[in-house]
């Protein structure tokens, strides 16, 4: 293969990364900023709510050990495919008869969605790597650019009085679309085969510089979570905001999110990735303070617009760092990783909307504040031992 095809092979890789990452995150939206009316389509508590991330969470982390062994032996542009089951399922959700089948229905489409989030990821190294220079923090920067646009979808549906099967129908036949038009240029590697895969034991853990990386982790996507699930039913309960409006939290985090990713490569070229880690953290908690500290809107926006910065950068080193251990592939890093940090989600939005139940959605994000302050000190460990 001639230097202009192999150029022109990375330059495609990425342009289809950078569309995935943007559908995953519209997709994302999607479901998330109609939390409000699941809960008053099933008549739910915010407690009875708080079951579906946590269904999600728990089929996220019965699969993630499994993880491992597909994409040793599929390899990542393969198992991206899952992406297909997952985007065409979600107007399955308001179809469900009673929230006893919804459960375990969430858990299933956890599963295939942290199946196609570590291949997705796991690709994003091989085309770094491809680069010579960082370019992860882009995509996930367009992550976050398909979270703003699906939020914004929302505001304009419910507007509109669009049901949430509707809603959920367009967006997963366009999602689908999409993603037919652009596999075919993801990165393919060479999978370790057969052997490598019966070598394995069924649950791989991380161990020395991958597990403190693996505890770090487990706290961002508790943060993260909490943003992603609860901010608009923040925005609604706690700033009442009426609940066409209500997502715009979501897309001011996103948005910033967003810019923040935009410009981490930049960032990346200039500082080490443990010190912009823990310079994200202490902005991070920053945030969350500005958020907790009064009601008012001025607060809120001020806080989701800090925090969106502060952790933007955060889960695109994070997988960076998993991803180019020497030990093990990019994929199966991020995997080990994966497999502490998706038990996140039974500490993150299970345990926050129990909180808020029993006290306030003010007190759960208190909670928040609290991991974010111990993340910033499992980086401060982190960057010492990286020194």
């Amino acid at each position: 293969m001639n230097s202009n095809k192999i150029t022109a092979t990375k330059q495609m890789a990425r342009r289809a990364l950078l569309a995935q990452y943007y559908i995953m995150g519209f997709i994302y939206a999607s479901l998330i900023t109609r939390y409000p009316a699941i809960q008053s389509h099933f008549g739910m508590s915010i407690g009875e709510l708080s079951f579906v991330p946590l269904s999600m969470a728990i089929g996220s982390l019965i699969t993630t050990p499994l993880s491992c062994h597909l994409i040793a032996r599929f390899g990542s542009k393969n198992l991206t495919a899952v992406s297909y089951a997952y985007m065409l399922l979600l107007p399955l959700i308001t179809l469900m008869p009673n929230i006893y089948f919804l459960y375990p229905f969430c858990a299933l489409y956890g599963s295939l969605v942290t199946i196609t989030d570590v291949a997705i990821n796991g690709n994003s190294i091989l085309v770094e790597r491809a680069y010579k220079r960082p370019v992860v923090s882009m995509f996930h920067a367009l992550y976050y650019v398909g979270v703003c646009c699906g939020s914004l979808l929302s505001v304009f549906c419910i507007t509109q009085q669009i049901s949430v099967l509707h809603h959920h129908i367009l967006a997963g036949i366009i999602s689908t679309l999409c993603v037919f038009c652009i596999r075919r240029y993801f990165l393919q590697e060479n999978v370790s085969g057969v052997m490598e895969v019966k070598r394995m034991p069924l649950i791989v853990l991380p161990k020395g510089i991958l597990l403190l990386i693996a505890i770090i982790a487990l706290c961002s996507r508790v943060t993260e979570g909490s943003f992603t699930n609860w901010s608009t039913i923040y925005m609604k309960t706690i700033v009442e905001f009426p609940e066409n409006l209500a997502p715009l939290g979501l897309t001011i985090y996103a948005a910033f999110m967003s810019i923040g990713r935009f410009i981490g490569d930049t960032i990346r070229k200039r500082y080490s990735d443990p010190v912009i880690l823990l310079g994200s953290c202490v902005m991070t908690t920053v945030g969350i303070f500005t958020i907790v500290v009064d009601t008012d809107f001025i607060f809120a926006a001020l806080g989701f617009f800090i925090t969106g910065l502060g952790i933007s950068c955060l889960v695109p080193i994070i997988y960076t760092l998993a991803g180019n251990q020497k030990e093990v592939s990019p994929g199966v890093g991020i995997a080990m990783v994966n497999t502490v940090s998706s038990t996140a989600f039974l500490f993150g939005p299970f345990l926050i909307g129990r909180i808020a139940e029993g006290y306030s959605m003010r007190i759960a994000y208190c909670y928040v504040l609290g991991l974010t302050i111990l993340m910033t000190i499992l980086t401060h460990q982190l960057v010492r031992r990286k020194r």
